[in-house]
């Protein structure tokens, strides 16, 4: 079996290059989950890179989307007719939203695009690329509603929810959000949509079918795969291989149900495009896990339930193509795992203890259980002369060393990560590894969520278990 090179995933749990291989984790705040609806401290995107904010980072929460609209769009003050003639309610908004939704169920183009001020043809365009795009998604629901309306008169601007679950990778409906400005111009006259962007604190905005003209869509039992032209025929021939990566860290998970079904994937060899799908802003990465809240958790911009039931990951193919075969798999396989456990993952508030080395560890672990440790290499040697390079750790990873902004100090962190779960696994069991995790995952917010996991889980102390893989790595690496 062919020797993988290190693959090391670096803060916020981006994939990254580091050395050798690096991939990442989560984004949030700048990886993890890229911070997307966290609350201050806890990141929301799984993601792989060597950012230098930790993977629950605190959120921004400013709108930094770049609005879709035409070079001349009208002013926001109408002079034509009065304002009480032109003036909007929100009745008025959830009505043409609600006609927008119809058109998308009913698979009517020209009444989703209608409405879209034709008289600037980028955002008809858009919104006709967007309908095509969304047919070709399996889709169990998709809807649009109205979250909040603010502005008078002949203007005023709505928070739009789409509510969307795909089929086979979303256990329950989850939310994109956009901000649509919306002008009417003549006495009761129609309303028009004259921008859109993501909604303030929105990061799962752009997602690939609001980014890509002529989206390529394939769909796997496990895996729905989306491209852009860049990367389509990339996509059609690793189809099969990332569904069976898919299916390898779904296969392996003993830690009983509730776990991601499946997963959607983004592939692009577009860089502007991929740091800025689901607006991750990744200069480091080449990979990256966002998830995804819930339907229904708040009325609000803000997930404040922690409940993050899905994810979506991206990976920049320029990259995949540069690695070995093996290489490549593990990058996937090391995504699919955040995104498989990602539901379990209590982010209602921030992190209580340092446990960046369990989520990162585990990825690491589960995308390279299949090789012993003897058969690993790591930035091109063995471990045994990484480690010796390194020397053996005597405290288990801290979060600033997991995600640091230096790349030699994230990639020894995961490294250390990766031989904690190889430790676990071998002296406890490979089962043992998935029941820690979860453990620490479901109580992530707590003070002492790893002593606990230590003591509940494994019967041990963390001092007593750190002196163990001490010896182990001497004994073993």
């Amino acid at each position: 079996m062919a020797r993988p090179t290190r693959v090391a995933w670096t803060a916020s749990g981006a994939l990254v290059v580091v050395g050798a291989v690096a991939i990442g984790g989560l984004a949030a705040g700048a990886a993890r989950h890229t911070g997307h609806d966290a609350p201050a401290g806890k990141a929301l995107v799984r993601s792989h890179e060597t950012s230098g904010s930790a993977e629950r980072g605190g959120q921004n929460s400013r709108d930094t989307s770049t609005p879709i609209k035409g070079s001349g769009s009208r002013p926001d003050s109408v002079s034509s007719a009065s304002t009480a003639d032109v003036s909007i309610s929100a009745d008025d908004i959830k009505a043409f939203v609600a006609a927008h939704s119809a058109a998308l169920k009913s698979k009517n183009r020209a009444a989703f695009i209608a409405g879209f001020d034709t008289k600037h043809p980028d955002l008809a365009l858009h919104e006709g690329q967007l309908f095509d795009n969304l047919r070709k998604i399996p889709l169990t629901t998709a809807s649009y509603s109205v979250s909040t309306v603010s502005g008078s008169g002949a203007t005023a601007t709505a928070v739009v929810t789409f509510v969307h679950q795909i089929t086979g990778v979303d256990s329950v409906p989850v939310v994109e959000r956009y901000k649509w400005t919306v002008q009417r111009t003549a006495a009761n006259g129609p309303l028009e949509v004259v921008a859109v962007s993501g909604a303030p604190a929105e990061h799962n905005y752009p997602a690939p079918w609001d980014a890509v003209a002529g989206l390529t869509v394939l769909t796997k039992p496990k895996v729905v795969i989306m491209a852009d032209d860049s990367s389509a025929a990339f996509a059609k021939s690793h189809a099969s291989a990332l569904e069976s990566d898919a299916e390898y860290d779904l296969s392996h998970w003993t830690g009983g149900p509730g776990t991601a079904p499946g997963f959607a994937v983004f592939l692009t060899a577009d860089r502007a495009r991929y740091e800025g799908i689901y607006s991750q802003d990744r200069a480091e990465s080449v990979g990256v896990t966002v998830p995804i809240a819930a339907a229904g958790n708040t009325g609000n911009i803000e997930n404040t339930s922690g409940f993050y039931p899905s994810s979506r990951i991206a990976v920049d193919t320029t990259q995949y193509k540069n690695l070995a075969t093996v290489d490549a798999d593990i990058v996937f396989k090391h995504e699919m795992a955040h995104a498989m456990i990602g539901p379990f993952d209590d982010q209602s508030a921030a992190s209580g203890q340092n446990h960046l080395w369990v989520v990162e560890g585990f990825a690491e672990w589960e995308s390279q259980r299949m090789y012993s440790t003897a058969d690993l290499l790591y930035n091109g040697v063995s471990l045994h002369a990484y480690l010796a390079k390194h020397s053996i750790p005597t405290a288990l990873p801290t979060d600033s060393q997991v995600y640091s902004a230096n790349a030699d100090v994230s990639g020894l962190g995961y490294f250390y990560s990766h031989m904690a779960m190889r430790y676990i696994a071998a002296k406890y069991s490979p089962a043992k590894v998935d029941q820690f995790v979860l453990y620490v995952y479901k109580h992530a917010t707590g003070s002492t969520c790893v002593d606990d996991a230590m003591k509940n889980v494994l019967a041990t102390t963390t001092v007593q278990f750190t002196q163990g893989f001490e010896k182990w790595l001497r004994s073993s690496v």
